[in-house]
């Protein structure tokens, strides 16, 4: 099976920056800005890109270079009992993609209700405009609208997947440049606002009575890991399809660092906008929230109440924006997925890419039921979140302990000139501080899960914890151990025509 590449090296940078830049960029980030004193939280960010973030990031880009593969191949190569591990890494994507995928529906349809909210809106109250998409859109029952354009998602993320590292590469260009832009625009209208200073005072001056909060540390943390698409097979398979003579070390910097950027333009979007609208108390870190209540609610009074030509235009083009992360992100967690897949068993990559849409659509449904908002909660809680740390903290420790041996520091290095990543600080921050880390954060997240008020997460019924988040988070795992199970007896049975090993 002939390797793809990425043609150019920015094709691999777009693609890359498009995989990590999603919707915890422009919607979670902000939130955990307002929540944790603006600029201190930004400042323990950035110390935590620094010594966490960019060494793992490099980490999986080079090893997904130097062994030419995804993220189950790169494992086995460090220790042949981890390959299962990489396989759970690669379906704990799958059931993040279709997550996104969900979101990514109800995001299109948005797009198509924003212009009609906006018209209705002068005759609607504030708590009816916060609650029109999952009352009036979403509503009760099977939503046609929501199931309509969740099949549209699919259709979309298949038709990005089908042209292999080239599709992802001409993909990102449309994913990635358009969102900027469009943001550019919101943050420009946010800036005209008369109370746009109070809100870039609030964003980017420290709060250092905040620096006493552990869970300021922990968010600011972990939102690394999330943001940048580490530790869930995205990586290693971007890795395997680089063109040699690619500075590892350089993109790997690139992309963390636009990855950044975007996160502080959509952070000025929401800031400033809210602000000016005179809803900045409603800032918040649930990125559900804010994207389906909070905004519409703003985006109905950015240009004044009156003005609903203005305000759907507005609408059109966020939400416009906030569609192509979610299609971006989607796919490239498919793509972790996909293609080891198909060079494991021998499948060709495009149909294989038709197989999993479809079944991750017709699993998909779920999100246009009034189901939806309970299932997201939970199942995006335990996938996104537990199983990521989990998976994270032995990623991490097996890198770090390999590092020296595999000469990891070397192959990041290989094609540098000038600024280089130090070996002692990659496998000391691989070694120690990431599992460290992510074990704190995972505590942190089974401290709050059995604390919460009534009882588990959320309050949801026990049923609801075990169909949407333990069962599932027990298939992710398992499933690593049943693909290695059948990749033996495949490999058995295609070296010798009867099935059965030569005596």
């Amino acid at each position: 099976m002939a390797q793809e590449r990425f043609k150019s090296r920015g094709g691999f940078i777009l693609a890359s920056i498009g995989a990590a830049v999603g919707l915890g960029d422009s919607l979670r980030f902000p939130g955990l800005c307002a929540k944790y004193g603006g600029g201190t939280f930004l400042m323990i960010y950035i110390i935590a890109l620094l010594l966490i973030g960019i060494p793992v990031l490099n980490a999986e880009i080079a090893i997904g270079r130097k062994f030419r593969a995804g993220a189950p191949v790169c494992m086995a190569k460090l220790n042949k009992k981890a390959e299962p591990l990489g396989w759970a890494s690669c379906f704990n994507s799958l059931g993040v993609a279709v997550i996104y995928a969900g979101i990514l529906g109800w995001i299109i349809a948005m797009t198509i209700k924003i212009v009609p909210l906006c018209k209705a809106s002068t005759s609607m109250t504030h708590a009816e405009t916060s609650g029109y998409f999952f009352e009036k859109v979403l509503g009760h029952g099977v939503s046609p609208l929501v199931l309509v354009c969740i099949l549209a998602a699919w259709v979309l993320m298949y038709l990005c997947l089908r042209g292999g590292a080239q599709g992802l590469a001409k993909t990102a260009k449309f994913t990635v440049l358009i969102p900027v832009a469009l943001l550019s625009f919101m943050a420009v209208r946010g800036l005209l606002y008369a109370d746009s200073g109070k809100a870039l005072y609030a964003l980017f001056v420290p709060d250092f009575s905040a620096l006493g909060d552990a869970e300021l540390w922990i968010n600011a943390v972990g939102q690394v890991f999330f943001s940048l698409s580490v530790l869930v097979g995205i990586m290693p398979a971007y890795g395997a399809y680089l063109p040699e003579g690619t500075n590892v070390f350089a993109d790997s910097v690139i992309v963390a660092t636009a990855d950044f950027l975007v996160s502080i333009l959509s952070s000025v979007v929401l800031f400033t906008t809210l602000y000016g609208c005179g809803l900045q108390g409603e800032i918040c870190e649930s990125g559900i929230a804010t994207a389906f209540m909070v905004y519409p609610a703003a985006i109905t009074l950015v240009f004044g109440a009156g003005n609903t030509v203005f305000n759907g235009i507005a609408g059109v083009l966020f939400y416009f924006s906030l569609a192509m992360m979610a299609l971006q992100s989607s796919v490239s967690m498919i793509e972790a997925a996909a293609k080891p897949l198909s060079e494991k068993f021998g499948l060709n990559k495009k149909k294989l890419a038709g197989v999993i849409c479809a079944v991750g659509a017709a699993i998909c449904l779920v999100f246009a039921t009034s189901a939806a908002p309970v299932a997201l909660d939970i199942s995006d809680h335990y996938l996104n979140y537990f199983n990521i740390l989990l998976l994270g903290v032995i990623e991490c420790a097996l890198l770090g302990r390999h590092a020296k041996n595999i000469n990891l520091a070397g192959e990041i290095n290989r094609y540098t000139k000038r600024a280089k990543m130090p070996e002692k600080p990659l496998v000391f921050s691989l070694k120690y501080l990431s599992p460290v880390a992510l074990s704190c954060l995972f505590a942190w997240g089974v401290y709050h899960l059995i604390a919460t008020e009534g009882g588990l997460y959320g309050g949801y019924p026990v049923w609801a914890q075990l169909a949407f988040g333990w069962l599932i988070s027990l298939a992710v795992f398992a499933s690593g151990f049943i693909i290695c199970g059948v990749g033996k007896n495949f490999l058995i049975k295609k070296a010798s025509p009867l099935g059965k090993l030569p005596r």
